[in-house]
C-alpha cells in the first residue's frame, strides 16, 4: 500500500495491519470514515487503494456523512465503473436533504417519484414527515415494504 495509507493507520493508532487482506484495508477505512478528522487523510488513501470495489464501498459511507458540497470531490477519485452509482447516491442524497429541509416541491415529487431508487424511496418513507409525500408514496411506492412505511409513517404525522 502506500504512505496515505500508512499515515492513516499511524493517526488511527492502529499498529498492524495486513495491508495485502482487503478486509483488513477495510477496517482502516471503516474506522476513519466515522472520524472527521480523518476524512482528509482517508481521502488521500483511497486515491492510492488498487481494490475499485473497496474505494466505491467506503466512498458511499463517507457521501452519507458530509454536505453536498463536498461530495463530488469524492466521487471524482472513483473509477468509471463506480462512478454512475456514488454519483446516483450522491444526488438522492441532495433530494432527501432538500427534504428535510422542505425545500422541495409536490409537482417535483410526482414528476420523480417513479425515478428514485428503492433506498431513496425507503428512506424518504421512513424520515420524511411531510403528509403529502407520505402519502404520494404510500400509494405509488416501488414495493409492498415503501408503501407500508410510508402509510404507517403518514399515521403517525
Amino acid at each position: 500500500m502506500g504512505l496515505a495509507f500508512d499515515r492513516l493507520a499511524e493517526a488511527l493508532q492502529i499498529r498492524t495491519v495486513d495491508e495485502s487482506d482487503e478486509h483488513a484495508r477495510w477496517e482502516v477505512y471503516r474506522t476513519a470514515v466515522s472520524d472527521e478528522a480523518m476524512l482528509d487523510l482517508l481521502h488521500e488513501a483511497l486515491r492510492e487503494e488498487p481494490e475499485s470495489a473497496l474505494v466505491s464501498a467506503v466512498i458511499v459511507s463517507v457521501l452519507e456523512r458530509i454536505d453536498r458540497t463536498r461530495r463530488i470531490k469524492w466521487v471524482d477519485i472513483l473509477s468509471d465503473e463506480h462512478k454512475v452509482f456514488a454519483s446516483r447516491r450522491s444526488a438522492e442524497l441532495g433530494i432527501l436533504e432538500d427534504f428535510r429541509s422542505e425545500s422541495i416541491s409536490m409537482t417535483t415529487v410526482r414528476d420523480s417519484i417513479h425515478g428514485w431508487s428503492d433506498w431513496l424511496q425507503l428512506k424518504i418513507a421512513e424520515s420524511v414527515r411531510i403528509p403529502d409525500v407520505l402519502d404520494c408514496l404510500s400509494r405509488e411506492g416501488r414495493t409492498k415494504r415503501i408503501r407500508r412505511i410510508a402509510n404507517e409513517s403518514l399515521r403517525a404525522v
